[in-house]
């Protein structure tokens, strides 16, 4: 299963589907989304209604955003993606780059909870893929 959950989330990225905020078909009805502490908007969102909200919000908020996947490493339901994100402002016009890490936990084929933050060790060692 672990290599079935890679391809699902490079799928996400490289079809657009995260970044157009079309994950509908691929979460679980409880779903969590969480956001790191220092997000511009911190918190978890539980269900499809709250992420859905939330991701209208950066929809919004930026007339470009783009998830670049650098690396994936995975194993059974856990999938952590290594990510350079860029965005460019709506009213602004200013431009945003900075890396992030995203850790998709999946369960028969969807996604019941995905998480972000900036710390590949940590994500890497929450999931049990390293040491330390």
């Amino acid at each position: 299963m672990s290599q079935e959950n890679v391809e699902l989330v490079r799928g996400l990225y490289t079809s657009g589907a995260f970044d157009r905020s079309e994950l509908g078909p691929f979460m679980a009805p409880d779903c969590e989304f969480v956001n790191p502490p220092d997000a511009v908007e911190p918190g978890v969102r539980r269900g499809r209604a709250e992420i859905a909200a939330a991701s209208r919000s950066v929809n919004d908020a930026f007339d470009v955003h783009e998830h670049r996947v650098k690396r994936l490493f995975g194993d059974g339901e856990s999938v952590v993606a290594e990510i350079s994100f860029y965005a460019r402002g709506g009213a602004s016009g200013a431009e945003l780059e900075q890396y992030e890490v995203h850790t998709w936990t999946i369960r028969d084929g969807k996604v019941v909870r995905f998480e972000w933050g900036r710390d590949l060790a940590s994500a890497l060692r929450a999931v049990g893929l390293e040491d330390g």
